[in-house]
């Protein structure tokens, strides 16, 4: 198992958690934080940047269980994986939470892909309970790259 996310004396509720799991590329990783701090204009940016090699490699269900153990009530965390030190730097949404679907709803998975921008729109709606990740999932897999951009 990874190391467990501190996020001892952090906001669970307003800042996003992003993981970095990918070294490939500094300076991608600097235009990915340069992303995450643009504002969509919906929700003031605040995020919890874990930029530690001990989550080097990990996998998206690595990540999700660490950050489900530091904050058992936290819905999502945010990857910088390998996509996302390429073209639009889109990171990686992974629930911490089973999939749960309405009679009549299709499988969506686990996991969707996102523009750093929209980063704190996703986790705050899911913070708050005003949306749940299967809507967002929904509209990402809609589109023909799979990226959710708004």
């Amino acid at each position: 198992m990874r190391p467990i996310i501190n996020r001892a004396g952090r906001d669970f509720e307003s800042e996003a958690l992003v993981v970095r799991t990918d070294y490939s590329d500094d300076e991608a990783w600097r235009a990915v934080v340069t992303l995450l701090d643009q504002s969509d204009g919906e929700f003031e940016v605040r995020n919890h940047l874990v930029d530690d090699r001990a989550y080097a490699g990990a996998s998206p269900d690595e990540v999700a269980l660490s950050a489900q153990v530091a904050d058992p009530g936290l819905e999502v965390v945010f990857l910088a994986d390998t996509a996302t030190m390429t073209g639009d730097h889109s990171l990686l949404a992974v629930s911490t939470r089973p999939e749960e679907l309405e009679e009549g709803d299709e499988e969506l998975g686990c996991s969707f892909r996102l523009l750093p921008t929209l980063v704190n729109t996703v986790h705050v709606n899911l913070a708050i309970g005003h949306l749940d990740f299967w809507e967002f999932a929904y509209h990402a897999v809609r589109t023909p790259d799979k990226v959710l951009r708004r």
